[in-house]
């Protein structure tokens, strides 16, 4: 549980803890203390209920508390950036999985004095616990960062101690019967909340609170300007390639927005829709090759394992290629969002959803209720993922699957951005059935930009002298790829059928009928 914190303007900690020391506690020497929160940008460990703390004291150490009553105390020299940096033992293999590749980043930092004071029993065991923490700090940023007040110059925090909860409520009623009040949270939401930080992340979610009667070219509007949000949210991480997901969901907000503006053509204005498709269309293009290589390296490990130690370790000069390419088109990208192309065309894209209409002429359907467009778009899309897909047979060129992929997510896109004038549940149910369908297309999609990457760098490796064991593990990977590409392309026709069905056809006909409703 959460160790509970006290204060109050009008007592100070001399006067706490002294009368601590009249009750039986003992007190200790006092501590320097600095303690850095860390977690993902999206918040992943506080949504798991788990602290990650990096603290320095009289030595360095992460401390893991949440998810069961003991805590984990693990000296390092360092705070850990992702998963793989954390010491191999039972705290990597629990965050490891949950940090996948996202990275730890500093959260709020705090910096104090720690003056403890404990009470024992009669066999000398420690049974109640409470720590002092005054001259209180903020830490900005990393754990260097600069420090700033945060209200309260001191707080008293209980630790309730496993096997004695008897003591700890001694202690809390002798903290309240010397007027001391509890504040909400323990100490690092005191801290988050004194910052104004949000302890869980950014949630980046495409869907927007609409009401399915009000007009549509509104909604659309306010569609754009969250994914705009997005694509600002992530575009700083992204030029300092903090970790992969940065690119993936500026990537995703902008073929997002770039959709949208697509389903908008009887409703938003003509001239500003091309032209802002054009736009984000060159932006959706050049973020393409730093995320194909990202998927390249995330799924190494995936790709390779196959094949077995000793052409995985073939393999090494090519993997070290391909993060150099990586590395290489990271810093183009970097360079690019740094443009003033780039400002210009966000720039222009802000001014446009401040001032939509600009005297411009709105499509026939900007009037109309969103909850009716939206679901015309959304049978109109699926009607046509539908087509094509009955379309597809063993000898339908691969071009066909990408089509189709593509139109697999402007189906989803529209269902996610629009999602809040149908049900939620119900939503997220029918969203599942084509995500197994897109995993599939995405799988043989993947596997084809891959192998494609492969035939171009085995030229590359060839000219800058790669050995002979490194060139034939080539040729085995290009086999694993073709092997898996065939695999999607066999598993597709099962997919499909199990999308394309008259209970899915129910599902989204329950669903629109809920959103074209008309509601006194």
């Amino acid at each position: 549980m959460a160790s509970p914190l006290y204060t109050h303007p009008g007592i100070d900690a001399d006067g706490v803890l002294a009368a601590l020391a009249e009750s039986g506690f003992e007190t200790g020497p006092a501590l320097a203390m600095r303690r850095t929160l860390l977690d993902t940008f999206d918040g992943r460990l506080n949504a798991a209920g788990l602290r990650l703390e990096f603290q320095e004291a009289s030595g360095r150490e992460l401390v893991l508390t949440g998810g069961g009553p003991a805590s984990a105390h693990i000296p390092v020299s360092c705070p850990p950036r992702f998963g793989s940096d954390l010491p191999v033992g039972p705290l990597r293999s629990r965050l490891a999985p949950l940090l996948d590749v996202r990275a730890l980043m500093p959260v709020v930092g705090l910096a104090s004095r720690q003056r403890p004071a404990v009470q024992r029993d009669k066999l000398d065991k420690t049974v109640a616990s409470v720590v002092v923490h005054d001259q209180l700090e903020g830490l900005t940023g990393a754990p260097d960062g600069e420090h700033r007040g945060l209200g309260p110059s001191w707080v008293a925090e209980v630790d309730e101690l496993a096997g004695y909860p008897k003591a700890a409520e001694r202690a809390r009623a002798l903290l309240g019967s010397l007027g001391l009040h509890q504040l909400d949270g323990d100490l690092m939401t005191f801290a988050a909340t004194s910052a104004g930080v949000d302890l869980g992340g950014h949630s980046g979610s495409p869907t927007v609170a609409l009401d399915r009667r009000e007009p549509a070219f509104d909604a659309f509007r306010r569609v754009l300007a969250n994914l705009t949000g997005e694509v600002d949210a992530n575009c700083q991480g992204t030029i300092e390639h903090v970790d992969p997901e940065f690119l993936h969901d500026l990537r995703v907000a902008v073929r997002r927005t770039r959709s949208v503006l697509a389903q908008g053509k009887r409703v938003l204005p003509a001239a500003a829709r091309d032209r802002f498709r054009e736009g984000f269309g060159w932006l959706g293009a050049a973020t393409g090759p730093a995320r194909d290589l990202d998927v390249y390296v995330i799924e190494w490990d995936t790709y390779v394992g196959p094949l077995g130690t000793d052409v995985a370790a073939a393999l090494g000069p090519l993997f070290e290629h391909i993060d150099h390419q990586r590395r290489n088109e990271h810093v183009a990208l970097a360079m690019l969002l740094r443009s003033e192309r780039f400002h210009e065309l966000m720039g222009a894209w802000r001014d446009w959803l401040r001032e939509p209409a600009g005297g411009q002429r709105l499509g026939v359907d900007a009037p109309a209720p969103i909850g009716e467009v939206a679901a015309r778009r959304i049978r109109v899309a699926n009607d046509r993922l539908v087509a094509r897909g009955r379309g597809i047979g063993p000898d339908t060129p691969a071009e066909e699957l990408h089509e189709l992929r593509k139109d697999a997510k402007k189906l989803r896109y529209l269902l996610e951005c629009f999602g809040a004038v149908v049900p939620s549940g119900e939503r997220k149910a029918f969203v599942q059935r084509l995500k197994a369908l897109q995993d599939n297309l995405g799988e043989h999609q993947d596997t084809e930009v891959h192998a494609a990457q492969l035939r171009a760098m085995s030229h590359e490796m060839t000219g800058a002298g790669a050995g002979a064991d490194t060139l034939v593990a080539m040729g085995q990977l290009a086999g694993e790829f073709e092997r898996r590409r065939i695999a999607a392309r066999s598993e597709f026709a099962e997919r499909f059928a199990a999308y394309d069905t008259a209970k899915t056809r129910r599902r989204l006909d329950t669903l629109l009928r809920s959103a074209a409703e008309a509601t006194p």
